[in-house]
């Protein structure tokens, strides 16, 4: 693939715009995407999108495709309806998870030392990814800046261990702007796992300045 047009895609996705997919609880999509499109040209038929980066509906395509890829083979399971469902092993993470606050910010910690690849977004921010990190008890992730335009729209948090990975993320219920919760996610290799964050920590520091 040439240089020209491997800055197109690049351009291309970077100003995407696409409907939330659950592997967006886990990955940087835009990230994820670039490096598939290089890897496997004709199955996303790049050639599609050029010379039209701009063409968001062929960009999305790209993204379903993506999304499929990822979750074949896994079921969703909406544990706010069948409590008790997320593995034990990401349960017990979850449950470590301790959110405080300071005068500027909303801060994550983990109960116990582990290591894993974590990666945050923050809307309409930046997003980073972290490979074989070590956290610690003492280990304090800022999620929420309040000095950040637009701090309460929340943030995703994620870490990927070697047979699982967990999720945090405040969002909207319903779609319903203005009321939110905060929920968590685990993925193993069969499923998805969603439930209500408050059923292993405590939220109330993300949910005072969250707004949905």
């Amino acid at each position: 693939m040439e240089i020209r047009d491997i800055n197109e895609i690049r351009s291309a996705i970077k100003y995407m715009d696409y409907k939330p997919v659950m592997l967006a609880k886990f990955y940087d999509i835009k990230s994820l995407l670039f490096k598939e499109i290089l890897e496997n040209e004709d199955y996303y038929k790049v050639a599609s999108i050029l010379p039209n980066p701009g063409n968001d509906n062929k960009i999305v395509k790209c993204v379903n495709i993506l999304d499929k890829k990822y979750m074949a083979g896994r079921e969703v399971v909406d544990c706010t309806k069948t409590p008790g469902a997320i593995p034990a092993e990401a349960a017990e993470v979850l449950k470590s998870i301790r959110a405080t606050e300071d005068p500027v910010s909303v801060k994550l910690s983990f109960g116990k030392e582990m290591k894993a690849e974590v990666y945050m977004n923050i809307p309409r921010g930046n997003s980073l990814t972290i490979s074989d990190m070590t956290i610690t008890p003492e280990t304090e992730l800022t999620v929420m800046n309040l000095y950040n335009t637009y701090y309460t729209e929340g943030f995703t948090l994620a870490l990927h261990f070697d047979d699982f990975a967990v999720a945090i993320e405040p969002s909207a219920l319903d779609g319903i702007k203005g009321q939110g919760d905060v929920f968590v996610y685990a993925m193993t290799k069969n499923a998805i796992y969603k439930d209500f964050g408050s059923r292993y920590f405590d939220i109330a520091a993300i949910l005072k300045y969250y707004r949905g």
